[in-house]
């Protein structure tokens, strides 16, 4: 959605930026979230999300402002930005894994495509 939109302005002007950012030590899921009965069919996903939690130290959501101010007042902004660490050593494993499935399944677009 991102690329449709910042082709769909671009020719007013107007630059689109995606910022994703990775987690941060905040109160997002803590007192002040509102959270449903659990689902004993999500046990063990709960669990998992849980020991993974106890294992990252995340950091703290400092200096973030100056950095989107930075993304807003650049004449050429970047599509996308990675805040934190997580997204960074991310990217490359989820952008090769896509880079690997739309090549196994070229020849469907190709055949869409009549050709």
């Amino acid at each position: 959605m991102t690329d449709a939109l910042a082709q769909e302005v671009a020719d007013f002007g107007i630059k689109v930026t995606l910022v994703e950012p990775g987690g941060f030590a905040t109160d997002w899921s803590g007192a002040s979230a509102v959270i449903a009965d659990a689902h004993p069919a999500y046990a063990a996903l709960h669990e998992n999300m849980a020991a993974r939690r106890a294992q990252v130290v995340l950091p703290e959501p400092v200096g973030f402002k100056s950095a989107i101010l930075t993304l807003v007042d650049a004449e050429e902004p970047p599509l996308r930005v990675f805040f934190g660490e997580g997204p960074t050593q991310m990217a490359p494993q989820v952008y090769q894994q896509r880079l690997s499935e739309w090549a196994q399944w070229a020849h469907v677009s190709k055949a869409a495509e009549g050709k």
